[in-house]
């Protein structure tokens, strides 16, 4: 594509998402979670101001779920969409777990016993959830429990994300100390050490439609993106960025993987290939939170001034249609 053509593409992609783009909530704490309804017609949102629940794709504010937590950090619907799981807590002090039934939004269980502000939560099934924490635990919970059923130590430092394989036999976690680690679930055992990133690890994310070893992506400080098989302790490859990621997810079709990043722009990344396909514009300030919508290609996106953005992904025969 010739310099003029390939100038008149982009301001037509650019145009087309300026179209399908919605802001929400600007000026407002930032948003640092974001997740999905079950029925796929509401997203949920946390940060500083609470939980709140919006209509989709309008992002209209339907209504707020109170939160305990001074600081909330995550989001997760149990396997069965009945339940909401909300993580955060208060600096140094604790971190709180709280589960909301939905979508009634009646709390049922809270838990205080981290020592620090929870960053990361996840549902073993719909009864047990693990938590990882500032304070480099990470916990298995029981709802009928009323305290962990297991503790996890090994990282050095804040634990930021984790993420379930092999229908929850395996955790894998990552953090402020640059490491990936596997767990066992069953006996919690650490199955070993994946040491290749550089600075703090933001973000994993667990490629779906997956057929043979799963592949768990990572985004960090280090401006790289790494794809993993954790279960065999292999780095596949990775890409370099020219902005920091902090979140990452997969297309639904586990083809492509979108980094949120913190020039306010998305990159769309070929995970075999290990290569940027697009840049796509998306917020003023940094992109914190991202989520896919599970019926097409739409991603919601939350800002570090409290901004919700909705961004259609285009197709990858879209894009090469127009070169």
């Amino acid at each position: 594509m010739n310099p003029f053509n390939q100038h008149r593409w982009l301001s037509s992609v650019l145009l087309i998402l300026c179209a399908l783009t919605r802001i929400a909530n600007a000026n407002e704490p930032p948003v640092v979670a974001l997740v999905f309804t079950p029925d796929g017609e509401s997203v949920v949102a946390a940060s500083q101001s609470g939980v709140h629940v919006l209509s989709w794709p309008d992002l209209i504010r339907q209504r707020t779920i109170k939160a305990s937590a001074l600081n909330l950090h995550c989001l997760a619907f149990s396997p069965d969409g009945r339940q909401l799981a909300v993580g955060g807590g208060d600096p140094s002090e604790n971190g709180i777990l709280e589960v909301f039934t939905w979508p009634t939004g009646t709390r049922v269980a809270r838990f205080t016993e981290h020592n620090d502000a929870i960053r990361s939560v996840a549902w073993l099934d719909d009864r047990k959830l693990i938590t990882a924490s500032i304070d480099r635990e990470i916990k298995l919970w029981a709802l009928d429990e009323k305290a962990s059923v297991l503790t996890l130590k090994g990282h050095s430092r804040s634990v930021n994300t984790i993420c379930l394989l092999d229908n929850g036999k395996t955790l894998v976690s990552s953090g402020a100390d640059q490491s990936l680690r596997v767990w066992n679930v069953a006996s919690g055992a650490l199955i070993r050490s994946l040491t290749q990133h550089t600075k703090t690890v933001h973000a994993l994310a667990v490629r779906p439609a997956e057929s043979g070893l799963p592949m768990v992506a990572s985004c960090a400080e280090d401006r790289t993106i790494r794809f993993w098989q954790p279960t065999i302790g292999r780095m596949l490859r990775y890409v370099r960025l020219e902005s920091e990621p902090l979140n990452i997810a997969w297309t639904n079709d586990g083809a492509r993987i979108i980094a949120a990043c913190v020039d306010g722009q998305v990159r769309v990344v070929d995970p075999v290939d290990v290569k940027v396909t697009q840049v796509l514009p998306a917020i003023d300030g940094w992109v914190y939170a991202i989520t896919v919508n599970p019926d097409d290609q739409t991603v919601a996106l939350g800002g570090s001034k409290g901004q919700i953005v909705v961004l259609e992904i285009p197709e990858e025969k879209e894009l090469r249609t127009n070169r």
